[in-house]
């Protein structure tokens, strides 16, 4: 199943403004330290800014040992659009902060003969629940108290493009949800409070300081599979980023583009005519089974309709096509064939 199905019940009680995929900005900019103006440090930095630029935009897990990537690597300069040097903020006095921009359609046209997926601008959002734990106390991250890794996360989050949310930690989740439950291995009830902010991906981590290091455990629940990893002691700055890293790693699998198929979009199903939860699961899994669609989450169910936030491949005018032969689903109405919210009705009782 792509769904979280005990998600179901506490989602009647938690609405809010749709949380739609957005696009995240600068995809194809990319800021590195040049260790001076020369030639030889310029282009040193054009490579690392590349190789920072392609950990965001591929998808796989060697990409390295590609032939292409490795060319790309190695001509990094033919692919700027332009770069900027300006003052390094708290680095030696010859170093530079260099801004690269490379061309996002050469970039993309070469790869895309080849048998690496890439990932465009338009992304889900993560659901970020964190702990902090300095001198053996455990806090949830917040950003007024914590100016120190509100900054580290901004900066891992701006390096990998992974746009996160946070939750509001407000009376009603303070009432419902501890730390305990964020950090357990029984993950019912984060899931079932994180319903609220409708995200497909939901990203539980530990931040601990351990005198001049950081460690860090996460756990992503994502299309119904629950992965784990550990950052080892480190900077906090690495230890933020390797948990961000492994966020792209699986996200970027189900939403990257091949050159064989179409790309990742997403669309807000309001459906009509559901009256028990035997229908909604009914629904869930006649959507689920459908080969164009990658994952669907129920969202809500309001003015009569329940909210399914569904994350599909290829054309919207074949999906509308499938579902029209099935007689499960009837559009009610919709604006055009690429619309980013339809209503149906569930016809088959």
């Amino acid at each position: 199943m792509k769904v979280w199905i005990n998600t179901l019940f506490v989602c009647l009680i938690f609405l809010l403004p749709n949380v739609q995929a957005v696009e995240v900005e600068r995809l194809y900019e990319v800021e590195v330290i040049a260790k001076s103006e020369q030639e030889a440090d310029k282009v040193a930095a054009i490579k690392l800014a590349m190789q920072r630029l392609l950990m965001r935009i591929l998808a796989g897990n060697e990409i390295f040992n590609d032939a292409t990537v490795a060319s790309v690597l190695n001509n990094a300069e033919n692919y700027i659009s332009e770069y900027q040097f300006s003052l390094a903020a708290g680095e030696q006095k010859s170093a530079r902060l260099m801004r690269v921009l490379f061309d996002e359609e050469k970039i993309v046209s070469t790869f895309r003969p080849g048998k690496i997926g890439l990932w465009n601008e338009i992304r889900p959002r993560t659901l970020m629940w964190l702990v902090v734990e300095r001198q053996g106390k455990q806090q949830f991250f917040d950003p007024d108290t914590m100016p120190d890794i509100e900054r580290v996360l901004k900066k891992a989050s701006k390096q990998k493009k992974i746009p996160v949310l946070f939750p509001m930690q407000d009376l009603k989740e303070k009432r419902v949800l501890s730390i305990s439950d964020v950090l357990s291995a029984y993950s019912e009830h984060l899931l079932e409070v994180s319903v609220r902010y409708e995200v497909v991906s939901t990203l539980a981590g530990k931040l601990v300081q351990q005198g001049a290091c950081w460690t860090a455990e996460w756990t992503l629940y994502f299309d119904a599979k629950i992965e784990q990893w550990r950052s080892p002691c480190a900077s906090i700055d690495q230890a933020t980023l390797l948990g961000f890293q492994g966020v792209y790693d699986r996200l970027s699998k189900y939403y990257a583009a091949k050159p064989e198929r179409k790309e990742v979009a997403a669309v807000m199903m309001k459906i009509s005519g559901i009256d028990k939860v035997s229908e909604i699961m009914q629904v869930t899994e006649y959507l689920d089974a459908l080969p164009m669609i990658k994952t669907v989450t129920w969202l809500a169910a309001k003015e009569g309709y329940n909210f399914y936030r569904v994350f599909y491949q290829g054309a919207r005018k074949n999906l509308n096509n499938r579902l029209a032969t099935d007689h499960v689903l009837s559009v009610e109405s919709f604006l055009n064939q690429s619309a980013d919210e339809v209503k149906y009705r569930f016809l088959n009782k």
